[in-house]
């Protein structure tokens, strides 16, 4: 006769269901413990708090505000919206997915006293025992107090620094910024600033990719800043994404036409102490400025030792691209607005050499008595500039 074991195995089941609801509820009970902790930091307005709950690496998708990747972003985000008085945040109609032990997602309806709108993705890991943001998609879908800017749709501006420098040339520039409410996002193209990659392995190509790739994330057109040479990368980049590109700046930057190239345009360029002193690697890989004239080439009006401050940032710059041709259409590059900021005082692209590229192409000229950085040493000035420009 054959033995039934049915009720053992019942009993069996059901302890297992048991214990993987109990999991699953311990992991529901964490998560919302840690999510209204964070709620009840930005009601505090401790933000310190509200950064330290993201991963290093988190991803944050505000919308209409634009993507934050990096705790840093994430914060440079949260601190001037939360100081300027948003508070009493709530979370309705909250949902949890357990993922597993270590992840959960939470979807909510939020409402605070400047806005409300929807959470669609907020990720929570669990690492060493705390549980971080990961990733964080909300919405504003209707805003309150229109009179506050923060909650007001800001425009996102990205800048592109110059050759030989990095992203981190912008500083005090996009702090100005920043305090108006604005996203900034000032990469490093590839052989610059943290990007280590060697001079000889980069083309136009790589800069061109490094900026579609964060145009390409962002939820509207962007206000598009280039840089003395890299005018002539913004310039490719607009190409390619004319539907991306809301404006086009160009500051004391090359503004050339179709087929034109660096190399092409510093030909018989007299009166620029950079080109002067300009000179290639012995295997013509990368490009340089004597050293002795480099704070005269580019910038005579900041203190020396202001400039010996930066001078270990300055990189040899990748050769390929000053030899690219550019490839633009009027159908793209074309048709979007575009505005020059002139320096009357620069000794590495002199301002009639910057007048006879802009003739006749851009909107509107502003001018600075500056340098060719006035990034270093007019910073305000020129994120008024930049700001004037959004009107």
């Amino acid at each position: 006769m054959t033995r039934k074991f049915y009720p053992l195995i019942a009993i069996v089941l059901f302890s297992v269901f048991n214990i993987g609801c109990s999991n699953a509820q311990k992991v529901e009970k964490e998560i919302l413990k840690a999510s209204k902790k964070w709620i009840s930091n930005f009601n505090k307005g401790y933000t310190v708090e509200i950064a330290n709950a993201y991963t290093a690496d988190a991803i944050m998708v505000a919308k209409p505000f634009g993507t934050f990747e990096g705790r840093k972003a994430i914060s440079e985000f949260w601190t001037p919206f939360v100081e300027s008085g948003a508070t009493n945040l709530k979370y309705t109609n909250t949902k949890v997915k357990i993922v597993s032990k270590t992840k959960a997602i939470i979807s909510s309806d939020w409402s605070m006293n400047v806005g409300e709108g929807i959470i669609t993705n907020e990720t929570w890991v669990k690492i060493n025992g705390i549980w971080r943001l990961k990733n964080d998609h909300f919405e504003v879908t209707e805003q309150f107090n229109k009179n506050n800017s923060k909650m007001d749709k800001k425009e996102t501006y990205v800048l592109v620094h110059s050759a030989w420098l990095g992203g981190w040339q912008w500083e005090n520039v996009a702090k100005t910024l920043k305090e108006n409410g604005h996203t900034v996002l000032t990469p490093d193209l590839p052989g610059h600033g943290n990007d280590k990659t060697f001079p000889a392995n980069i083309t136009m190509n790589n800069y061109v990719k490094t900026l579609t790739e964060i145009i390409d994330k962002q939820d509207s057109p962007v206000i598009l800043v280039g840089h003395s040479f890299n005018g002539i990368t913004v310039s490719r980049v607009t190409e390619l994404r004319p539907d991306k590109i809301k404006k086009l700046v160009f500051l004391t930057a090359f503004l050339l036409p179709n087929g034109g190239s660096f190399f092409g345009a510093v030909q018989g360029v007299k009166g620029s102490t950079a080109v002067d002193n300009f000179q290639l690697s012995e295997d013509k890989t990368y490009a340089f400025v004597k050293e002795d004239e480099i704070q005269n080439a580019f910038a005579h009006d900041i203190p020396k030792e202001v400039f010996d401050d930066a001078k270990p940032y300055i990189v040899p710059e990748p050769a390929a691209p000053l030899m690219y041709e550019l490839e633009i259409t009027n159908e793209n590059f074309g048709k979007i607005p575009k505005f020059y900021i002139e320096c009357t005082e620069d000794r590495a692209i002199p301002i009639e050499v910057q007048r006879a590229m802009y003739k006749g192409k851009v909107k509107k000229v502003y001018t600075l008595n500056s340098s060719h950085t006035p990034n270093f040493s007019q910073p305000e000035n020129l994120a008024n500039i930049l700001l004037e420009i959004l009107k």
